[in-house]
């Protein structure tokens, strides 16, 4: 069974959790306490919801389906977060692969 441990081994993942569709947090690994972690839910359900709304536009305005999205990622200077699904991972830049983490994510995120 794939889960939230297997995003703490990449190399540059600092914590990842899983929220429910309401924006509660569900679980959570690594160095977020547990306040915290539940607002990083409530941060990244809300921008789920934006993310769903824009792509909504998006596929009104091309005309094209398919536009919905599966994740999105907010790239800082030393800290970004990753997520697909509702499962998150806060991830220092330095030496991370994003790919790694999308790859894991993507499993994670559809078990």
């Amino acid at each position: 069974m794939i889960d939230l441990e297997n995003l703490l081994v990449i190399k540059g993942v600092v914590a990842a959790f899983r929220f429910n569709d309401d924006g509660s947090l569900a679980e959570s690994v690594g160095e977020l306490d547990q306040e915290n972690a539940s607002l990083a839910a409530q941060l990244c359900y809300a921008n789920g919801r934006i993310s769903h709304q824009s792509s909504n536009v998006l596929m009104t305005i091309s005309g094209m389906a398919g536009w919905p999205p599966r994740g999105w990622m907010m790239l800082g200077d030393a800290l970004s977060i990753c997520t697909i699904a509702n499962v998150v991972c806060f991830v220092s830049n330095a030496g991370v692969s994003f790919n790694e983490v999308v790859h894991v994510l993507s499993e994670v995120g559809h078990e």
